[in-house]
This record gives C-alpha cells, sequence and structure tokens, in this order.
C-alpha cells in the first residue's frame, strides 16, 4: 500500500507506544492522540479546501462541506510462543484496520452548535478470552475554522479522561468544543484502530447521504488481498472503482459530489431509504474459532455478489446450528421439561395450540432458569425440533430480515438474517420473542417482509412434485389490527384535573409499551396461569435461584411506579401532579386475550383554569402529545416509512362542575373530520347528562406512503396537533 506512506509510517510507530491497561494509561493515551492528530491533520485532501457554501444551501442549519471515510486493513500470520493448544504452539492470525471519518461542517443556527458542540466516545477497549484477543482505540480531532479563515484547533488539555469498566481499564473522552460559534466551521475526524487475532472486523457501512447537504463524500479503502472483501451497494449508491496497488492489495475509490438530499428525522428508515455500501472483510483463515461462510472462503475482492450465494450461507450455517449442540442449548436439557413437553403429543389440540404452548413453556423455562444462555437462532432451531418430536406438528424453518437490515434479494451476508419457524397448514409464523406478542403474532419489524421457507418435503410426497424453496412476502397488519384505544374518565375540581385512563393496545401497537411497563413477576405468574403450572417457584427452579428470582421481582415492582410515572409524561408531554394508582390487567399474549390494557390513575394541573366565574378546559390536550412537524421537515423528498399502519381511539368523558356547560362555540370547534387516502382525524364531540364526550380517531392507512402523499399525510398530523391545543370554555348556567 503505497498511496499513504506518511499516514501508515507514522500511525504504526504510534502503536509501539499504544496505551495498556497501566499506571500512565492516561499519558500514553494522550502521547498517542496528539501524534495520530498530527499524521491525519497531514493527510492531504483537497476537498477540505472548499469552505464556499452554495447559494441554495444558505437557509440550512448546517452544511457538510465535505466528508471523507479512509479504511486500510491488513493482514498477518505470527508464532505466538505464549500459548498452546494440545501440547503445540499455534498460529494467531491477526487483522489490523484503521479507519477514519472526517468531516468540515459549516455551522448556521443554534440547533447545528448544539449538535456539534460536545463530543463523548470509547477511547479504547480490550476483550481477551482463550478464543479470540481484540483491542481498540479511538481518536477525536476538531479544529475550528472563524469566518475569517483562522483555524484553531482544539488542545489536548480540552480533552476529559474518564475511567470505567473492571478496575478502570477503559477510558472515555469527553470534549465540549471550546469557542466554537454560529458561523464558524468545524473540522472533524474520528480515527479508529482496531487489532483483532482469531476474529473478525464488523462490517463497514459507508452512507451517501447525512441530515445536511453534503458537498463532497469520499471514500478510500485499501485491502490485504488474502482477506476476502465482500460489498454490496443499496438504495442507488454508487459503485466503487477498482484498482490494486503494486503489492496486490485491494484498492476501493468513490466520489460523490452535491448530494442535497438529506434524512428526515420523522418517518424514514435509512437502511431501505438512504443510499449505502455495506462492506464485510473476512479473514477466512479462522475457521477453527468462527463459522466461515462458504461464499468468503475465496479471498480478494467480491463486489455485490448474487444474494442467492449468500442466502446459501445462512442455509449452511442453520444446519451447523442445527446439527450442534447449541442448537440445542436450553434448560430443557432438564427431565421434567421434556415430560411436561413431550405430553402435548397426546393431547386433541390442533397443530397451533400445540406449537402455542410449546413456545410459552420454552420460553418460560428460559427465563426461570439460572444457566440458560439465550440465542434467537438457538430458540428457533429448539423450537422447531421440539414441534416435531415433542408434538408431531408439521414445521418448516424460514429466514427474513428485520426491516432495518437490507431485504433477502440484496442480502451482503448471512448475519444479517432472522429465522423463524412457519407451519405451512394453519399459516401461522414463530419469531424469536419480541415483547410479550402470542407466539405467532409477527412482530412489527417483520411485516411484509421477503422470505423463504425450506422446502416442504411432506407437500412435496403427496403431491408428487420437486422439493424446492418458497419464496414470500410475510404477512402484514392493516390499520384496524394495529389499535391503540385510550378510555378516559375524568373529574375536574376547582383547577385540578383527575384523570381514569385505560390503555388498551393490539397488533404492533403492544409491543413498546409491554417492554417499557411489564414486569417480570407480571410474566411468570401469566405465564405460570396460561400453562397450568401449579407447582411453587422453588419445586420449579430450585430454591436457590427462586429466591434470586424473587428479588428480581422485587426490584421490578420497586421501578414500577417511576415507570408509570414516565409513562404520563410520555403520553402528555409533562408529568403528573399525582400518581394516584396503576394497574396492568392484561398481558396480551393469548389468542383469546390478545390485548395488552393497563390502567393508570393521576392527577394533572394546567388542564384546568378559572376565568371569572367560567372555567377554561383544556379538552385537547387529553388526546396526549402528538408530534410537531416544523421547519425544514416540512419539506420533505423521502418517501415516508412508518411502523407500521395503525388506528388511534379515545373515547374521553369528563365530569363537568355542577351548573357548568360547555359553550355552543366551544363545542362546534371540537367537531373535526380530515380524512384522505393516507389516513383520518375525526373528532365527534357532544355534552350529554352533565358531561363533556369526546370520540375521536386518528389512522394511518398505509406503513409507507410515496413522498407525493406528504402534503396529505401533514394535514392529517397538522389537524392532530391543532387539536391538542384547543380549550372550551365552561360557562355556569343561571
Amino acid at each position: 500500500m503505497k498511496q499513504n506512506v506518511l499516514f501508515l509510517m507514522g500511525l504504526l510507530a504510534l502503536l509501539l507506544v499504544a496505551p495498556q491497561a497501566n499506571a500512565d494509561d492516561k499519558e500514553k493515551y494522550k502521547l498517542f492522540a496528539e501524534e495520530t492528530r498530527k499524521v491525519v491533520w497531514a493527510l492531504e485532501l483537497p476537498e477540505f479546501a472548499n469552505t464556499t457554501v452554495p447559494d441554495k444551501y444558505k437557509d440550512e442549519s448546517a452544511v457538510i462541506l465535505a466528508a471523507h471515510s479512509r479504511l486500510e486493513v491488513t493482514k498477518k500470520t505470527r508464532f505466538n510462543v505464549g500459548a498452546f493448544l494440545g501440547g503445540f504452539h499455534y498460529i494467531d492470525r491477526e487483522v489490523n484496520c484503521r479507519d477514519i471519518y472526517r468531516m468540515l461542517v459549516q455551522i448556521n443556527d443554534q440547533a447545528a452548535l448544539k449538535e456539534y458542540s460536545e463530543f463523548d466516545y470509547r477511547a479504547e477497549i480490550r476483550k481477551k478470552n482463550w478464543r479470540y484477543d481484540e483491542k481498540y482505540q479511538q481518536v477525536l480531532g476538531v479544529r475550528i475554522i472563524k469566518p475569517d479563515g483562522t483555524v484553531k484547533e482544539i488542545d489536548t488539555d480540552e480533552y476529559m479522561t474518564v475511567t470505567e469498566g473492571k478496575k478502570d481499564n477503559e477510558q472515555r473522552q469527553k470534549l465540549a468544543v471550546p469557542g466554537l460559534e454560529i458561523g464558524d466551521k468545524i473540522d472533524i475526524f474520528f480515527f479508529n484502530y482496531t487489532s483483532l487475532e482469531n476474529h473478525n472486523l464488523d462490517p463497514f457501512v459507508f452512507r451517501f447521504r447525512q441530515s445536511y447537504p453534503m458537498l463532497s463524500y469520499t471514500v478510500h479503502c485499501e485491502i490485504d488481498d488474502k482477506l476476502t472483501t465482500q460489498y454490496r451497494t443499496l438504495n442507488g449508491a454508487p459503485d466503487f472503482a477498482q484498482s490494486r496497488d503494486e503489492e496486490g492489495n485491494i484498492l476501493l475509490d468513490v466520489a460523490m459530489k452535491d448530494i442535497g438530499q438529506t434524512e428526515p428525522d420523522l418517518w424514514y428508515n435509512p437502511m431501505q431509504q438512504t443510499p449505502m455500501t455495506l462492506l464485510y472483510i473476512t479473514n477466512s483463515k479462522m475457521k477453527k474459532y468462527t463459522y466461515i461462510p462458504e461464499s468468503a472462503k475465496k479471498t480478494g475482492l467480491h463486489a455485490n455478489p448474487d444474494a442467492a450465494t449468500i442466502q446459501e450461507d445462512d442455509w449452511k450455517f442453520m444446519e451447523q446450528v442445527q446439527g450442534s449442540s447449541s442448537g440445542m442449548s436450553t434448560p430443557a436439557k432438564t427431565a421434567r421439561f421434556y415430560r411436561n413437553v413431550k405430553n402435548i403429543k397426546k393431547k386433541d389440540w390442533s397443530d397451533e395450540k400445540k406449537a402455542d404452548f410449546i413456545y410459552n413453556y420454552y420460553r418460560l423455562a428460559l427465563m426461570t432458569d439460572r444457566n440458560s444462555n439465550y440465542n434467537s437462532s438457538a430458540f428457533i432451531t429448539f423450537f422447531a425440533n421440539l414441534l416435531t418430536w415433542a408434538a408431531d406438528v408439521h414445521n418448516l424453518t424460514g429466514i427474513t430480515t428485520h426491516k432495518n437490515q437490507e431485504p433477502l434479494d440484496q442480502l451482503a451476508s448471512y448475519r444479517n438474517t432472522t429465522w423463524f419457524v412457519a407451519l405451512p397448514e394453519s399459516g401461522k409464523y414463530y419469531f424469536p420473542p419480541t415483547a410479550y406478542l402470542i407466539p405467532h403474532e409477527i412482530p412489527a419489524h417483520y411485516q411484509g417482509r421477503q422470505a423463504i421457507l425450506e422446502p416442504d418435503k411432506e407437500k412435496s410426497k403427496k403431491l408428487k412434485i420437486k422439493s424446492e424453496r418458497e419464496h414470500l412476502i410475510l404477512p402484514a397488519n392493516s390499520a384496524t389490527d394495529n389499535l391503540n384505544v385510550t378510555t378516559i374518565h375524568a373529574d375536574i375540581d376547582n383547577t385540578l384535573l383527575t384523570l381514569n385512563r385505560t390503555e388498551l393496545r393490539t397488533g404492533t401497537q403492544k409491543e413498546f409499551m409491554q417492554r417499557a411497563l411489564v414486569k417480570m413477576e407480571d410474566v411468570d405468574a401469566t405465564y405460570r396461569r396460561l400453562l397450568s403450572i401449579d407447582k411453587e417457584l422453588a419445586e420449579e427452579v430450585g430454591k436457590k435461584y427462586a429466591d434470586d428470582l424473587q428479588e428480581v421481582f422485587r426490584k421490578g415492582r420497586e421501578q414500577e411506579k417511576e415507570d408509570y410515572k414516565w409513562e404520563i409524561n410520555y403520553y402528555h408531554g409533562e408529568n403528573a401532579k399525582e400518581l394516584l394508582g396503576y394497574r396492568m390487567q392484561c398481558l396480551g399474549n393469548q389468542p383469546d386475550s390478545a390485548s395488552f390494557i393497563y390502567n393508570v390513575r393521576y392527577t394533572m394541573e394546567n388542564f384546568v383554569r378559572k376565568a371569572g366565574p367560567n372555567y377554561v378546559l383544556s379538552a385537547g390536550k387529553l388526546i396526549g402529545e402528538n408530534t410537531r412537524i416544523e421547519g425544514k421537515e416540512r419539506k420533505r423528498s423521502a418517501d415516508i416509512h412508518m411502523s407500521a399502519p395503525r388506528t388511534f381511539q379515545w373515547h374521553i368523558s369528563v365530569n363537568l362542575p355542577a351548573g357548568y356547560q360547555v359553550t355552543p362555540e366551544g363545542m362546534e370547534k371540537l367537531n373535526v373530520n380530515v380524512e384522505n387516502e393516507c389516513g383520518a382525524f375525526i373528532a365527534k364531540a357532544a355534552s350529554e347528562d352533565g358531561k363533556l364526550v369526546l370520540d375521536i380517531t386518528k389512522r394511518y392507512n398505509h406503513q409507507t406512503e410515496p413522498v407525493a402523499n406528504w402534503e396529505k399525510l401533514l394535514k392529517i398530523q397538522d389537524t392532530a396537533k391543532e387539536y391538542e391545543a384547543l380549550s372550551v370554555v365552561l360557562r355556569k348556567e343561571n
């Protein structure tokens, strides 16, 4: 690699004095950081000399004038005289990686100033066990360029070092950038050095779109040809120019100019929308220590490999897991578990009911076994095995990808898939546990995703046809499947409002709040009732571990009150005056009780105020806090990607003080109707029996919308936010 002699030689010298975990750790890291900054600032990057902001970007919060990614990876094999395996010295295969991300940013307003005024990063990490050794170090460099061209490099003394981890052997660096002002340019880089023995690098991601316009983004990679280099370009990312240096190392270069389209903060999925390149570098000689897929066994460069080849890597890996002890790693290695599960075969149940029972029993066993080491892949493979031999339930394993990964037809690595189990006769799908869903509910992140099922040999045998894998699209819920129904009974006591609020959530709407509010004790009790387990906990898991679990239960209950206070703040955007009570009513993990339901009672100030003899009620605030779309977010150039289609309903009843009524004009403005192809916001108000009654629906019809529909979606969101601000006068009758 001849192109960057200054860079490489300088840093290789530095690494000889790289920080170790000892008494003068801080001083060594300081020296390493100082010298690294000198070397990086000396790199010749002509794009960083351009400091002119085009007129079309003058109103942007910030502009990235130039960005550069640089990656250098080398491999070496060395004799390790300090380690023995089977009585013989063995060879460590070491990979060294140096990567930089640098950018020059024009700061135009207070929001950008705040974003770039503070940095916090991990200075170094060391991970070591019998199998591998991993060393990681990071350096931050910052320079400020004033409007008059004056350059100020942030002095090393401005960086604050803190230690953490066992024996304080891990360092973090913190920096509050002194002297940065609106109108300045900030030149920033992150340098990472990674040294791995018997271990492979994490993937690298090069993104050709950011939160701000980018005038130039260049990428340069130099990679040892003795390694396997695979990359995948996604969403229209430009391809690398490929070449070799004099030593035969792989050189990859790409440059993109004037990237005006930015990533919105709201309803955007970078993995599905941002042009990006995923780069994987594998040391194929490490098969003794880790799984090396077939596609990575041939060294050199593999640009945009056939996705079917990468999918095959995953199927082969699944076979390996199924055939190893890891595929059976479970608390089910006890006679009790086998006995209870095996009895399912004798039940006169449907395949779906048997599968649900085994799934729940297996999950409870994992949660209550001190020796369990949960792994999503092992969960699926062992669950499939249980269905076959314990329940005689015909099932197929499948692969798909999370919505924050690339789709299967563009798969970049076998590591990016999720495995699941399908019951072909009933069309039910079982995924690794997410929150506390019904076993065959598909989590939101997988609905509508591409999937592949293993060949159905039973079907092929019956129909006398060739057995092949089936490609499909996983089912997705509609807006009416994903409900959040809020029921509120409120009472006014002078200027204090007391609310009794019940939340009912179905489908994908359950996942977030289940994770936030459900306690382990509730889960344990619910699953035991569901599975008809009447034994005491100590009898099931042993007294010592039962005591440990009881301590987990106790700590969960201690935290519960604070969690419900958080929920109130999440709903209203402000804290309750007083929390009066709370209760989880239904976990929502059974087909006959599929809704997650909880209740919370509390008082709120600032919802009611006196106005002479009358009251003013902030009726709109009862629907909670809606997202306000403002500033640059109102202009959209990218399609809309939501979590799921969904419906919100509110049934609100406010007991009015005796002798008071809502004014007719107030009642009129509480009735709203906005509906289009994207969804709706519909509110109906009535006054009956001394109560103000509101029935409100907000609905998003689709998970994705084309950018052409942005104004329609914006109308729905704006209407909901405007409704939130509505107040009505409660007039005292004569």
